[in-house]
C-alpha cells in the first residue's frame, strides 16, 4: 500500500525544493540594490502580466474545483483539478523564480500576493497529507520548508503550530472515542491514521489503528470489527504499544 496521497505530490515537493534553493541563491547574491534598482525602472513585460492574470484566474477555478469536490466527490472531477493544480504550481514556480525576492529589498506587490498563493498551495498540500495518510511529519516539513521562502505568512505559522500540536495523541482527545463508531467517526474525532499504521488482522477478523503518543514509540490502538455488517470500534486501547517493541502487540480478539 502506498502510504502518500497521490503520485503527483512527490514531484510537487521536489518542484518546491527547486523553488526555495534558486530563491535563496537569487536572494544572497551580490549587487542586489543594484538589481534591484534597475529591475525598479524596467516597465512590466506584457507577458508577464498575461502569465499572472492566468495564474489568479486558475487559482480561483482551483479553489471552486476544490470545493465541489469536497461536497461530492468526482472522479472525472478529482482528475481534471489535480491537472490544473500541477500545471499552476508549475507555471507558479516558473513565475516566482522569474521575478524572486532580494535580500534587503521590500517585497512588491505582485511578489507577495504570488508567495501567498504559492504559500496557500502548499498549506492545501499539507492538508491532505493529513486527511489522507494521517501523515504529520511530512505536512509539519512542508509547512517549515514553505516558511523559509514565506516567512512573513501568519497562516504558514498557524497551520505549522496545528500540525505540531496534533502531532501525538492525547488521553483526552483519545477518550473521545467509544464503542459502536464507525471509521469516519473516529476519523473525525482522532483525524486519519497514518497508513503505516493501520494494521488488519484478518485471522481474527479485526483492524487496529495505532496513533503516536510521543516520539519514542508509544502509541493508543482503535480497535475495529465487523457487527451486524459494519465496520465499529470494539475496544479502545491508550497504552496499546511500548518500547522498545518495534511492533504492535498481537491484536485482541474480537468481541463478536
Amino acid at each position: 500500500m502506498d502510504p502518500s496521497p497521490r503520485g503527483p505530490f512527490r514531484a510537487r515537493r521536489h518542484g518546491a525544493a527547486l523553488l526555495c534553493g534558486a530563491l535563496l541563491l537569487l536572494a544572497g547574491a551580490p549587487g542586489c540594490g543594484r538589481r534591484a534598482a534597475e529591475k525598479a525602472a524596467r516597465p512590466e513585460s506584457s507577458e508577464s502580466q498575461s502569465e499572472w492574470a492566468w495564474l489568479q484566474r486558475a487559482k480561483a477555478d482551483l479553489d471552486a474545483r476544490r470545493e465541489r469536490l469536497a461536497a461530492q466527490p468526482d472522479p472525472r472531477l478529482q482528475k481534471e483539478t489535480q491537472a490544473l493544480s500541477d500545471e499552476l504550481n508549475r507555471r507558479l514556480a516558473a513565475f516566482l523564480n522569474a521575478d524572486p525576492p532580494i535580500q534587503g529589498e521590500p517585497l512588491s506587490k505582485r511578489q507577495k500576493d504570488a508567495l501567498r498563493m504559492k504559500s496557500d498551495e502548499e498549506i492545501h498540500l499539507a492538508r491532505t497529507w493529513l486527511e489522507q495518510g494521517g501523515d504529520f511529519q511530512r505536512a509539519i516539513d512542508i509547512y517549515k520548508e514553505a516558511l523559509v521562502v514565506d516567512p512573513d505568512n501568519p497562516r504558514l505559522r498557524e497551520e505549522l503550530a496545528r500540525a505540531e500540536g496534533r502531532r501525538y495523541m492525547t488521553h483526552e482527545t483519545f477518550a473521545q472515542v467509544q464503542k459502536g463508531m464507525e471509521p469516519d467517526e473516529v476519523r473525525r474525532l482522532l483525524g486519519a491514521p497514518n497508513l503505516n499504521n493501520v494494521r488488519n488482522y484478518p485471522e481474527r477478523g479485526v483492524t487496529g489503528w495505532f496513533y503516536p503518543r510521543d516520539a519514542g514509540g508509544d502509541a493508543a490502538a482503535v480497535w475495529f470489527h465487523k457487527e451486524d455488517g459494519k465496520t465499529v470500534v470494539y475496544l479502545t486501547d491508550f497504552d496499546a504499544l511500548h518500547p522498545p517493541s518495534a511492533a504492535p502487540a498481537p491484536a485482541p480478539r474480537s468481541a463478536a
